[in-house]
């Protein structure tokens, strides 16, 4: 007699879950597993549609801090209010929103390098979406180089320079004739030349894509509010922190690692200039795009994204020094309570940043299969 040991294991099996059930209730399930677990592996019904969504434009912001409309916004909202839809993301802190019509879609990918690498890359790997012929654009603010830019300011990026991978000794251990304890990977002291690898330091953007999106968007007029003129006068001896908001281009110093003073800031500008071959110009600072760019790169190799359409736009937020007379830490301990340009930076990443999403995706017919250039 033959017999079929895949049926009898599948058959014993729903009588032992019945068995266990009928005895100690659905609570057994539970248990065994906890509930939060349960809940972290949803049903994947939407995954299962036959027509991936072409995908446009992809908005990347870091935070928001409410809900997604009608409170105090952060990144995410004023993206929220133009794309109705919601589509849920568990591998984000919160739904992705989406316009059908222009087939922009938005995805906030929490704070830090770990957060936006791993949100991202699974974006990207969502089966509901196809991201083959899609622009992405980080549109999140910062803080700015008092001796490159000013508060209310929007830059377009060329190069994204990671600001944590490396050696750290700590600064009153280091020998007398060193300026910073950050030292790069596999070198001996600061800023040693030849570079090293530039893997996990550099990570150049396409530079016709920044100069299109910055020949599109430099004579937009960002408003010089009562509130940045008076921040601007606490940087007397910085002249650029002096302008009024403007649109700017340069390179970004990109980190977990949220720091702030001049000695750091004096850090960060040798350390982009170092990874950029003495061309780089530290501007603006951030918290994530090292790790966004780390993931597009590896969808890249798999066919379903285009590192060379990323864009990056960090508008400033604060300065990465504390003004006149007062010393690092205080400045930082209380930032919150001081004058704040946030709500003038958060502005400049919508309107600037949206004159980029509707030139893309109102022509699409053009910027589907060719790249735009100046």
């Amino acid at each position: 007699m033959k017999v079929d040991i895949r049926n009898n294991l599948v058959s014993a099996t729903a009588l032992l879950v019945a068995l266990s059930l009928s005895t100690f209730g659905p609570g057994i399930v539970s248990a065994a597993i906890p509930a939060a677990h349960i809940k972290a592996y949803p049903k994947r019904t939407l995954a299962a549609q036959k027509t991936p969504l072409s995908i446009r434009v992809v908005i990347l912001t870091a935070f928001e801090i409410g809900e997604d409309q009608g409170d105090k916004a952060g990144e995410f909202q004023a993206w929220a209010d133009i794309l109705p839809d919601k589509l849920p993301f568990s591998a984000g802190p919160r739904n992705l929103r989406y316009n059908p019509k222009t087939g922009v879609l938005a995805v906030n990918t929490g704070i830090g390098t770990g957060q936006a690498a791993t949100s991202v890359m699974a974006l990207g790997l969502d089966p509901r979406f196809d991201f083959s012929h899609a622009y992405w654009l980080v549109a999140a603010i910062a803080g700015v180089n008092p001796n490159t830019g000013s508060v209310g300011s929007a830059a377009w990026i060329g190069d994204v320079i990671d600001s944590d991978f490396g050696y750290m000794v700590d600064p009153r251990e280091i020998p007398s004739n060193w300026t910073t304890g950050w030292l790069p990977w596999d070198r001996q002291k600061p800023y040693q030349q030849p570079l090293p690898d530039t893997a996990h330091n550099l990570f150049p953007l396409n530079k016709k894509l920044q100069n299109w999106a910055y020949q599109l968007t430099q004579k937009t007029t960002l408003p010089d509010t009562l509130t940045l003129q008076k921040i601007r006068t606490l940087y007397p001896r910085y002249k650029a922190a002096l302008h009024p908001p403007e649109i700017l281009k340069g390179d970004e110093a990109t980190g977990q690692t949220f720091w702030h003073g001049a000695i750091a800031n004096n850090h960060i500008e040798k350390w982009v200039a170092y990874w950029t071959g003495g061309k780089g110009i530290f501007v603006m600072s951030g918290m994530e795009d090292s790790g966004i760019l780390r993931a597009i790169s590896v969808l890249g190799t798999q066919g379903r994204a285009d590192p060379n359409r990323v864009m990056i736009l960090r508008t400033a937020s604060n300065y990465t020094l504390p003004p006149l007379g007062e010393n690092a830490v205080f400045s930082l301990v209380h930032e919150e309570d001081s004058l704040s340009a946030m709500q003038s930076a958060l502005n400049a990443a919508f309107t600037v940043g949206n004159k980029v999403v509707n030139e893309l995706s109102q022509h699409w017919e053009i910027y589907r299969d060719h790249i735009p250039q100046p």
